[in-house]
């Protein structure tokens, strides 16, 4: 399956299931206020919600929108009332033929027999919903095979990065390249929401973040490196916050990735 190619739900259950989706680096929730099937402190949960409507879509369109030109638009019932409504993009590298779901936001619409989308227009609903008890199930099948899959999680840290804007995208793929020349067979997850890069059998020692205006390459390793990264207040918080008219000091970068993955700080 390509990424061009209209996914079906069954397909996008499918892809859930194999741990094949992520969430954006700017993945965003919102939804009416109107639409009470949330706890209002909270809002809409990625683990909560968008995992189990990803497993149960009645309906997929394709984003209409200009700047979501590879974009997809998934819709779900939730269990305590109205509609979900899920943007996704499907991400596919060139070595794999699965792609990625990366979902892009998240929000609600009221309706019981129908809804009213500002994009799509109106669209009705199947007559059930699910109950509370098929809704947990999902996360449970879904938290189950997380568990279980031990495949290589470098195609989610791909989709990650192609998510990412200009700059960003930019230092977020040279810092992956220094690990990939650095160390030989390492290991790709995202994971807490951002990808993470570790050494078989001995742990995490990197991950990265994108902020509003740097990115922040960390380092997670038991001892102090050398020279000290200039962000972080201990071993485990080493960081360099690279913004975008910075330089990058690759030879320095490489240094302190040879040094943690020496002595990788967080097991798996």
């Amino acid at each position: 399956m390509n990424a061009s190619d209209p996914p079906t739900v069954q397909r996008v259950n499918e892809l859930v299931m194999a741990n094949r989706a992520i969430r954006a680096p700017y993945y965003q929730t919102d939804h009416d206020e109107e639409v009470q099937f949330t706890d209002p402190d909270r809002g809409l949960q990625w683990g909560a919600d968008a995992i189990p409507a990803l497993i149960g879509l009645f309906r997929i369109e394709q984003d209409i929108r200009d700047d979501h030109p590879d974009g997809w638009v998934g819709f779900a019932r939730h269990w305590r009332g109205g509609t979900l409504r899920l943007d996704f993009d499907l991400f596919s590298g060139p070595e794999d033929p699965d792609p990625i779901v990366v979902v892009t936001a998240i929000s609600g619409r009221e309706g019981d027999d129908t809804i009213v989308d500002e994009d799509f227009g109106e669209i009705e609903l199947p007559d059930r919903a699910p109950t509370q008890e098929e809704w947990e199930e999902r996360q449970k099948r879904y938290q189950a095979a997380r568990r279980n899959d031990s495949a290589d999680g470098t195609a989610a840290v791909k989709a990650y990065i192609a998510a990412l804007p200009g700059w960003k995208r930019e230092v977020a793929t040279r810092f992956d390249e220094i690990i990939h020349d650095e160390i030989t067979d390492v290991r790709r997850a995202v994971k807490y929401h951002q990808p993470f890069y570790g050494v078989e059998d001995s742990g995490w020692f990197a991950s990265f973040s994108a902020f509003t205006k740097h990115v922040k390459l960390s380092f997670v390793c038991e001892s102090y490196l050398e020279p000290t990264p200039p962000s972080g207040t201990g071993p485990n918080r080493q960081a360099l916050d690279v913004k975008e008219t910075d330089t990058l000091d690759e030879e320095q970068v490489a240094s302190w990735v040879r040094q943690a993955a020496d002595d990788p700080g967080m097991g798996w």
